[in-house]
């Protein structure tokens, strides 16, 4: 039980170096979040989807927008539980429209979004960030998720974890960001 206790200190601290690490922007990342930015005016559909947290949308004039699900954190492709990531998410959002509310711009220029469901042009109560939690399919990312909404994803994160939803079925799954430096891109 004392390995449980003292695992979130030391993964929060890892989250942070492994933030700095990636992003070069740990200013804006702080900030990030704690504004509730508007929607964008304009509905998308998928275009292109990366991995259980990337994908790319198109608007009605097929422009394009690469998104980054904000708060959150998904395994990668070739790690455990990453294709059911990506999986989950397509199943969530292929062939509806979708609203987002941009956050901030990442390093790669992605629009770092909370991305909902569009419902009559309004957003849907829950978002897609907040439902690929509530799967176990993804982390919250705590040093990025600054947001008030991310207190409730946390809970959703330990509810899962509780019921051995998704990657919490796991005995220990292993956090992305932990991951990716363990298996650097070469």
């Amino acid at each position: 039980e004392s390995k449980t206790q003292s695992k979130p200190a030391a993964t929060k601290v890892e989250k942070k170096q492994e933030a700095k690490k990636y992003s070069g922007k740990s200013v804006q990342a702080a900030s990030a979040g704690k504004s509730n930015p508007a929607l964008d005016k304009n509905e998308y559909v998928l275009a292109q989807l990366s991995d259980g947290d990337s994908f790319e949308l198109e608007d009605a004039k097929k422009r394009r927008v690469k998104v980054r699900l904000y708060g959150v954190d998904a395994p990668e492709g070739s790690q455990n539980f990453g294709n059911a990531s990506r999986n989950n998410l397509r199943k969530l959002i292929k062939g509806k429209k979708l609203l987002i509310r941009t956050m901030y711009k990442d390093q790669y220029q992605r629009s770092v979004a909370i991305v909902y469901l569009s419902q009559n042009g309004k957003a849907d109560e829950l978002s897609i960030n907040q439902r690929q939690v509530q799967a176990g399919m993804a982390w919250v990312y705590d040093y990025y998720c600054t947001n008030a909404i991310c207190n409730t994803w946390k809970l959703e994160e330990a509810m899962a974890q509780k019921q051995r939803i998704g990657l919490w079925s796991d005995s220990e799954p292993t956090p992305p960001w932990q991951w990716r430096r363990a298996n650097p891109r070469k």
